[in-house]
């Protein structure tokens, strides 16, 4: 039986999608709200999907509906979804990064429709490798065994290979520290402050990352598998680049609009920085790393010194906290 794929968004990310999932025998309809890219996004989805007019039309029959849009518009998407959503649609999606007030992606999701059926793709998504016809690692997690049987049989016959876990917390959490730990390290680039340096940046951001995790009831052993340690492998990913970019920028003096003017697409980072230090102190954590980040964001003009204290900083990985899980 043919699955019935509806894909929400144009980007690089849904087009990448789209060839895959068709690769596994889907059938893709696709929507993306800016009428301005379709015809681009037409000529890149060759026969691989159907571009539709409406979001009707993409969920319209769909057993699944994949969100390929960035966190700064996954609420305005989800609410557009909700009239349409299903009970029994399985609703994917790879965003890295939050709402305001720290708000999951799939927590907009759920508050916006009535799914339940929700995972999340995280780890090292290096599509290109999918050109080379190398193999795709990618880490599922859901609450439920429906989305995992789902994508594996889109997956079979596809360069996909799948470590699944119940953990959906954790691995949206992995991935949206993860580009908060990308513009650490792009500060610290531009410094030329050393590999060491940013080995222990990114060793910081895993470790502040899986202590916000644990706090919001995400699990351990995400943060040691695939979506924790497994993203951040340096790779060229492009969402990942444009971090870097915006945190030289800022290390250099530059405000943060005119660093992001300076980069096409979102750097959903930035939102997660400033988020998490507006709440994790509510929440008794001590994040050092993401209030560094945030502190420059906001036109902090003292980098290195602030970098340097962070590199003094004993390190902890998977420390106990007390969990306050929001599923």
């Amino acid at each position: 039986m043919t699955v019935q794929v509806g894909v929400l968004g144009g980007g690089r990310l849904a087009t990448a999608l789209s060839m895959l999932m068709h690769l596994g025998g889907a059938k893709v309809r696709v929507w993306e709200v800016d009428e301005s890219r379709r015809p681009a996004l037409k000529k890149d989805l060759k026969k691989a999907a159907v571009l539709v007019d409406t979001l009707e039309e993409a969920v319209d029959g769909a057993a699944l509906v994949f969100f390929a849009v960035p966190a700064p518009v996954f609420g305005d998407v989800a609410e557009a979804y909700g009239p349409h959503a299903r009970g029994n649609h399985i609703v994917l999606h790879a965003a890295r990064g939050v709402g305001p007030r720290f708000v999951l992606p799939h927590q907009m999701i759920r508050r916006a429709t009535c799914v339940r059926k929700i995972g999340v793709l995280g780890g090292p998504l290096y599509f290109a490798d999918l050109e080379k016809k190398r193999p795709l690692f990618v880490a599922l997690g859901s609450r439920y065994p429906e989305v995992f049987t789902a994508v594996a049989e889109i997956a079979e016959g596809t360069p996909v290979r799948l470590h699944t876990s119940r953990d959906v917390i954790g691995t949206e959490v992995a991935g949206a520290y993860s580009l908060v730990t990308a513009l650490a390290v792009g500060m610290c680039e531009t410094l030329d402050m050393g590999e060491t340096a940013k080995g222990v940046l990114m060793a910081r951001g895993l470790s502040e990352a899986t202590k916000l995790g644990l706090y919001l009831g995400g699990q351990l052993s995400t943060f040691t598998g695939l979506a924790g340690v497994g993203d951040l492998i340096p790779r060229k990913v492009s969402s990942t680049e444009r971090h870097h970019l915006v945190g030289a920028a800022l290390a250099t003096g530059t405000p943060i609009d005119e660093a992001l003017r300076g980069v096409a697409g979102h750097v959903e980072g930035v939102t997660t920085a400033q988020e998490g230090a507006a709440r994790t102190h509510d929440w008794g954590l001590r994040l050092p790393l993401l209030d560094t980040v945030a502190a420059v964001i906001d036109g902090a003009d003292d980098v290195r010194p602030r970098l340097e204290a962070l590199l003094e900083l004993d390190l902890q990985l998977g420390a106990e906290v007390e969990s306050r899980a929001r599923w």
